[in-house]
C-alpha cells in the first residue's frame, strides 16, 4: 500500500505543479513536471495491481529521468518554432544518450533551477533542488532505509522537492506587483 501511496502523492504534486506551471506560461516547465507525474502515475497503477503497466511505468521513468529536469529548468515555451523543434530534439537525444550525459544534464538543470533571482522565494528553490539530489544520489531505489523501502523515501523526497518548488514559484522571479488598477497614494 505504502508504493500506492508514495506515487499518488509524487503524483498529485506533479498535478499541481503543471497546472501552476501553465497558469503561468511556463509551458516546457510544464512539460517536463507532466512526464514526473506521467510516470509517478503508472507507477501507482503498477503498484495497486496491474503488473501489465510495468513496461510503461518503466519507460515513462526513463523518459521523465532524461528530460524531466532539463525542461523544468527551460520554463517558458518561447522562440521560434524551429527553436522549439530543436528543444525537442535535444529531449529525444537525451533519452537515447548514456546514463552519465543524463546525470550531467541533470545536475546542471538542478543548478538553473536553483539559481538566484529564478523564483519568488530563493531559499525554498535551493530547498527543493537539495531533497531532488539528496533523493537521488543519497537514498536511491534499491534496499530499504530504516525498514522502509528506498524506493518510497525516494518518491516521497521527490513529492517533497516539487511541493517546494510550487511554494518557491520558480520561473517567476521577482514579487508580483498589486495587481489592482488604482494607483496608491499617501494621504497628506
Amino acid at each position: 500500500m505504502l508504493p500506492v501511496i508514495a506515487e499518488l502523492l509524487l503524483t498529485l504534486a506533479c498535478a499541481v505543479a503543471a497546472w501552476r506551471a501553465l497558469r503561468e506560461e511556463q509551458g516546457w516547465r510544464a512539460l517536463g513536471v507532466a512526464s514526473m507525474g506521467v510516470a509517478a502515475f503508472l507507477g501507482a497503477l503498477e503498484y495497486g495491481g496491474i503488473a501489465a503497466l510495468s513496461e510503461p511505468h518503466h519507460l515513462a521513468s526513463v523518459v521523465s529521468g532524461a528530460v524531466g529536469l532539463p525542461l523544468i529548468a527551460l520554463g517558458r515555451l518561447s522562440g521560434a518554432p524551429v527553436q522549439r523543434a530543436l528543444v525537442l530534439l535535444v529531449c529525444m537525444a537525451l533519452v537515447m544518450l548514456p546514463s552519465q550525459v543524463t546525470l550531467a544534464s541533470n545536475l546542471i538543470a538542478l543548478l538553473v533551477i536553483a539559481w538566484p533571482g529564478r523564483s519568488r522565494r530563493y531559499p525554498l528553490a535551493l530547498l527543493g533542488t537539495l531533497l531532488f539530489i539528496g533523493s537521488g544520489l543519497l537514498i536511491g531505489t534499491r534496499g530499504e532505509l530504516a525498514g522502509v523501502p528506498r524506493r518510497e523515501l525516494f518518491h516521497l523526497g521527490l513529492t517533497i522537492a516539487i511541493v517546494a518548488w510550487v511554494v518557491a514559484g520558480l520561473g517567476s522571479g521577482q514579487p508580483r506587483l498589486s495587481r489592482s488598477p488604482a494607483a496608491r497614494h499617501k494621504s497628506p
